[in-house]
């Protein structure tokens, strides 16, 4: 059987990882192909500290020949830009055609930019690797000229970030980015007292999914560090530097992070798969896409239903991770002909920091905040990356 996973992202990794080791090496009743447009595995959960911290450059993206060195994995470097669910087909950007017995889609994510004009072009996002390095070269750029710049009005504008989105990637970037200010400041000689960080969401609060008691601890943490917070804020259009908001006010920033929501990729719904308004695949409790005997989705590009509430599940590494873990069983029952289980969403919590030594989680549901946060998350993180090198 060739089982092809589209994706060496958290939920394809472990997928593709699991499989293998359930295998054993056992080539003959399957060969696991993992492709990717990268040569490495991506930390999504650690961009927002590798846009602000050079050492973390290395940590964020781990080399996927190593990762999969001395297992039965073979690896593709390419791009997919069709999938040909008929066919039973695969096909990349350089021409390639991967014929498949059994296809995961594990794509991941793109920025939403919900077709908000100026958006896509005059906005920095923050969901890849590639991403995090250039948002923070710009960052340094802009604070070099600002310390050479003698108007006063544009040395505050080079020195002002407006991030759009208060879910974990705005929320975890905007209180690194007030930890980094400082050291920022040193480097380049630009004045401490002109940075402004502001913050804006079109909801009433940050971090919905966590409740009332997160929201405002969040946003008495952000505040304290010097992070401006503008609620029931929604950005109309975007000019270079400028965002016109929906009070019919202006704000002027020489950085705009967008880190507004998450679509899937375009080619999901392109091949004719059944998706949602944010154009993940449907799957049912099995992760198999709806109508497909051969297409599995997982992962940020996946539409998959909690069997205890019929919500979907978040868009997170640790769901991500743990439906790769659930597929690799399902496949591999395929295999040897069992019944596979069904999905069941491990609800295990969530960890979001806000800068080196405050944040706020609900490991197992119990209400966590402060350094005990960041020290859970740096646990869990080390624990990660011990499962998959």
């Amino acid at each position: 059987m060739q089982i092809l996973i589209l994706g060496a992202g958290y939920a394809g990794l472990r997928a593709a990882l699991d499989l293998d080791r359930l295998l054993a090496g056992n080539t003959s009743a399957a060969q696991v192909t993992l492709v990717d447009q990268n040569s490495y595995h991506q930390l999504v959960q650690l961009l927002h500290l590798t846009a602000t911290k050079a050492s973390y450059a290395a940590e964020t993206a781990r080399p996927l020949d190593r990762i999969v060195q001395n297992r039965s994995i073979r690896c593709i470097q390419g791009r997919v830009v069709r999938l040909d669910p008929a066919a039973r087909c695969v096909h990349l950007a350089d021409g390639a055609q991967l014929p498949y017995d059994r296809v995961v889609l594990a794509l991941g994510g793109e920025t939403s930019y919900a077709d908000i004009p100026g958006a896509r072009e005059h906005t920095l996002p923050l969901r890849s690797y590639k991403q995090a390095i250039a948002l923070r070269e710009h960052l340094i750029s802009s604070f070099l000229q600002a310390a050479t710049t003698s108007d006063d009005t544009a040395r505050r504008i080079l020195m002002t970030t407006a991030i759009v989105g208060g879910g974990y990637t705005g929320c975890q970037f905007a209180g690194e980015l007030a930890a980094w200010a400082d050291e920022l400041c040193t480097e380049t000689g630009a004045p401490r007292t002109d940075v402004r960080i502001a913050l804006l969401d079109r909801s009433d609060s940050l971090l919905k999914q966590f409740g009332p008691w997160a929201t405002r601890e969040a946003e008495r943490v952000l505040d304290a560090v010097g992070v401006s917070v503008y609620l029931q804020t929604s950005v109309e259009w975007v000019e270079p530097h400028i965002l016109h908001v929906n009070d019919k006010r202006l704000l002027r920033a020489h950085t705009i992070v967008w880190a507004g929501g998450v679509v899937a990729p375009a080619l999901i719904a392109e091949s004719g798969l059944p998706v949602d308004s944010a154009g993940r695949a449907i799957v049912d409790r099995y992760l198999r896409v709806q109508g497909q005997a051969a297409v599995f989705a997982v992962g940020d590009c996946a539409h998959v239903p909690d069997g205890d509430t019929g919500a979907t599940v978040p868009a997170t590494a640790s769901y991500a991770t743990r439906q790769g873990e659930q597929l690799a069983q399902t496949l591999f029952d395929e295999i040897e002909g069992r019944a596979p289980r069904p999905y069941e969403a491990l609800k295990l919590g969530e960890l979001v920091s806000l800068g080196p030594n405050d944040g706020v989680g609900n490991p197992l549901g119990i209400p966590l905040y402060g350094l005990p946060v960041i020290l859970l998350k740096k646990g869990v993180e080390q624990w990660y990356l011990s499962t998959i090198e």
